[in-house]
């Protein structure tokens, strides 16, 4: 047995095999060391490395903000589509199904060249100001179209939370006396929250990927550094390079993280 041990308070221990080592994460670590050793020796792979780096600002920042909020979103959603309100409930399914039939990056552009401009037409029109469209920013437009897209997304992995825990204790919950809200905040969404983590690891890794398409509206994370580098050295094959190696180290980086986590708060088997 082969122990990975991941150090902190209550640390989990993910252990593989000895027939099922981890080669994955060897092979992965060879091509990361091979970025490093390229960046170091060569000068080329080196210019394009710093050119392309300044965008992991952006990219970082639009993956934690759009996740939050997105979260938020979601859950508010989620609720809304298992809520016995009709309305509530149709709307929220409307929304869903809506926003998962759009391609992501159509839903960008829509976002980003439609519905920003005309809200800000609207929001001046209601409170007399003369906000300018291009105040606001490209990379803000891009973050608003990611949270609301993936907001349908983590509505239906919260719906799915919500309703696999057992009705048996939302009863229970009714005959001591809580309130509906009462047994949502203390018994449902405690456990849905937990049942759902590793769905939404898989899609705040998802998001941080996709922060790649707002490079279409020239919004400055690493895609969008990585093409104006490209396109002013012609180097294709050192930025292509750079840039895929920068984004399997994040995933993988982030992948590691959500799987101590997920074995963090794993409830132990009985």
């Amino acid at each position: 047995m082969t122990d990975l041990e991941l150090p902190g308070p209550g640390s989990a221990m993910i252990s593989f095999d000895d027939k099922d080592r981890p080669y994955w994460l060897f092979v992965m670590l060879g091509v990361i060391g091979l970025l490093i050793v390229a960046v170091v020796f060569s000068d080329a792979y080196q210019e394009a490395f710093f050119e392309i780096i300044p965008g992991m600002k952006l990219t970082l920042i639009l993956t934690a903000g759009s996740f939050v909020v997105s979260m938020a979103l979601g859950l508010i959603i989620g609720i809304a589509r298992v809520s016995s309100n009709k309305i509530a409930s149709t709307a929220a399914q409307v929304y869903i199904e809506f926003v998962r039939g759009v391609p992501m990056i159509v839903f960008i552009f829509a976002i980003a060249l439609v519905l920003v401009p005309e809200g800000v037409k609207g929001f001046n029109s209601i409170s007399g100001l003369d906000i300018r469209t291009r105040s606001v920013s490209f990379a803000w437009r891009g973050g608003i179209a990611l949270c609301l897209f993936y907001a349908a997304f983590i509505a239906e992995v919260f719906r799915a939370g919500i309703q696999s825990v057992p009705t048996g204790q939302i009863e229970a919950g009714k005959a001591v006396g809580l309130s509906g809200r009462s047994i949502m905040r203390h018994i449902t969404l405690p456990q849905a929250i937990r049942n759902t983590f590793p769905a939404l690891g898989n899609d705040l890794i998802a998001l941080m990927k996709d922060t790649s398409l707002v490079s279409v509206i020239a919004a400055a994370e690493l895609t969008y550094e990585a093409r104006i580098y490209q396109g002013s050295s012609f180097r294709v094959r050192e930025t292509f390079f750079i840039l895929m190696v920068i984004y399997v180290t994040l995933t993988l980086a982030l992948s590691l993280v959500l799987r101590w986590w997920e074995g963090r708060i794993a409830i132990p088997d009985r």
